[in-house]
């Protein structure tokens, strides 16, 4: 069954992107356009997480997510708003919301926090073996070390994170977008070709032929997979 998300948020056009991009991903969404059906829609608890405007008509987003912990509300909340300062953000983390992203957003980093929210919420991390191995190659995820085209070596905490969520991912499709959530985290939202440039790494290390790699694999459109056996 695909989680839902609840959306309340007077503004139509940021409303409906937010939704189609939700749906399009695969959830399904409840949504509302001031603080009174806020109310109604998070007062049924049917939904897995809730995406709330700050500048609501009738009340504000402050309010909402307050009045919600208050009748019981588990589901992780995310703030969107144009008030990127600190003293708003402190507000919403203070009422009880969990995540506070500022307008303008990027659609993906939206997408992201509501996948690492609800993943947290749902309390299923990204984990690994202990140890990986492959072809010609192993990783050890308790020490750092890895056996490579270089020899043994040690990994950096970025190289071996994006092993870690490789060897946790085998076989399937991982976006950029969802590699810098896994591994450099929400607060440190670097580019995609930060992303690039570490799987180009990667492949230096762990790739018979570099320039044709077999195991970490471009798809393009898409991002990359990982492949033990070729």
């Amino acid at each position: 069954m695909a989680e839902r998300i609840a959306i309340v948020e007077d503004e139509r056009l940021v409303r409906e992107l937010v939704a189609v991009n939700l749906r399009h991903a695969g959830y399904e969404i409840v949504a509302a356009e001031d603080f009174e059906q806020g109310k109604q829609i998070l007062g049924k608890q049917d939904y897995q997480l809730a995406i709330l405007d700050v500048m609501l008509p009738g009340g504000d987003g402050f309010a909402l997510t307050r009045w919600a912990r208050d009748l019981g509300v588990n589901a992780p909340i995310l703030m969107l708003t144009a008030r990127s300062d600190t003293t708003s953000k402190v507000r919403g983390l203070d009422a009880g919301a969990d995540d506070y992203l500022p307008k303008p957003f990027d659609v993906n980093e939206l997408l992201a926090r509501v996948r690492a929210l609800l993943r947290r919420a749902s309390g299923r991390p990204v984990t690994a073996p202990p140890r990986l191995a492959f072809a010609a190659y192993w990783v050890r995820f308790d020490t750092g070390q890895a056996l490579t085209n270089e020899g043994e070596v040690s990994l950096s905490d970025k190289e071996l994170r994006l092993m870690e969520v490789f060897s946790a991912n085998e076989n399937r499709a991982l976006t950029r977008t969802d590699l810098l959530e896994e591994v450099w985290g929400m607060d440190q939202f670097p580019t995609d070709r930060t992303v690039d440039n570490f799987i180009l790494r990667l492949r230096k290390l762990f790739e018979p032929d570099p320039e044709n790699p077999v195991h970490i694999v471009t798809l393009r459109g898409r991002g990359y997979l990982f492949r033990a056996a070729p």
